[in-house]
């Protein structure tokens, strides 16, 4: 994609970092910078080379004009509302109008790295890898996952890494539960997802050793201001609808029986408890091929309560 990135900042809304800074997060790109709405659907009607839109408040008529002048573009939303209440203000539709979700919060290195990561892994599609999220150089530890009997010493792992990382006891159990959920995910419901016969009746109670073609990768670092950590399976199975759609149902239950995907594959409370334990979540997908979930934790920002605090949302697709 070499078309035109047009940033929306209006007032009301926690503004996008400065001019100059989106100009370095734009590579040299062209770029528009507008304040207002009608001067954005302006750009847009005038415009066609438009082909990634960041803006800074959920607005549907801006959004669904976007969507509607390039369907292929990539739409950014930088805020410090929570899910809640930009799938409000945008009639529940975020699953059809949004590709990313950045969280726009208090510490401003946040919102500019993950502007400058997006934007680089939509124009370059060389979407995998928690490396591109870490401070150059940093060490990436990685690990083969081949069934459900290792999970345990997987998940002690990350935790002893993020222990002797100095990320305090709290940080470190989360980093356990974190990975739990992603090798849950990695084997069993990926493989069902992606229609193997012989994960349609498993339970995620039961032993599973994978074979050689389905084994998952896990992936963990941390440069003392972004712990990472992912897995990665071999069947690219997971659609943004389906993301989408499974935490917009679990943030918005009022009770949790029927409204989780609990069929084989369903992986819809993991992946909620994956994003209500981090800052973000991102999900790098190469359709039939390979699929990658990270969390994203921002060591020195304090996690709260997922109804109150903006997270980050990502889907890549390849």
């Amino acid at each position: 994609m070499n078309g035109s990135l047009l940033f929306v900042d209006c007032s009301g809304y926690k503004s996008l970092p400065s001019i100059e800074a989106l100009r370095l997060i734009s590579g040299g790109q062209n770029l528009e910078s507008v304040t207002n709405i009608n001067a954005a659907l302006e750009v847009l009607q005038n415009n066609s080379k438009i082909d990634i839109l960041v803006s800074n408040i959920p607005d549907l008529k801006l959004l669904t004009s976007f969507r509607q002048t390039n369907p292929k573009g990539e739409a950014i939303l930088a805020t410090e509302l929570p899910m809640k209440e930009y799938s409000a203000l945008l009639q529940n539709t975020e699953e059809k109008l949004l590709d990313h979700v950045i969280a726009n919060k208090g510490r401003e290195g946040w919102t500019i790295h993950q502007l400058r990561v997006t934007i680089t892994k939509i124009r370059s599609r060389d979407i995998f890898g928690i490396e591109k999220y870490l401070a150059p150089h940093t060490i990436i530890h990685r690990a083969q996952v081949r069934g459900s009997a290792e999970r345990e010493e997987l998940n002690s792992n990350v935790m002893r890494f993020a222990e002797a990382c100095h990320l305090g006891q709290h940080a470190a159990r989360m980093a356990f539960g974190i990975t739990e959920e992603l090798l849950m995910n990695t084997v069993y419901d990926a493989p069902a997802a992606a229609g193997i016969p012989r994960f349609k009746n498993v339970e995620q109670t039961q032993a599973i050793v994978l074979e050689p073609a389905e084994y998952g990768e896990l992936s963990f670092g941390c440069d003392g201001q972004i712990l990472a950590i992912s897995t990665a399976d071999p069947f690219g199975a997971l659609r943004k609808e389906t993301l989408l759609t499974y935490l917009k149902k679990v943030l918005k239950r009022d009770e949790t029986d029927g409204l989780i995907d609990e069929k084989k594959g369903g992986a819809g409370l993991g992946l909620f408890k994956i994003l209500y334990s981090s800052h973000g979540i991102v999900c790098n997908v190469k359709p039939g091929s390979r699929t990658e979930i990270m969390a994203l934790i921002d060591v020195n920002d304090q996690l709260r309560d997922f109804a109150s605090m903006a997270r980050s949302i990502h889907y890549f697709r390849t």
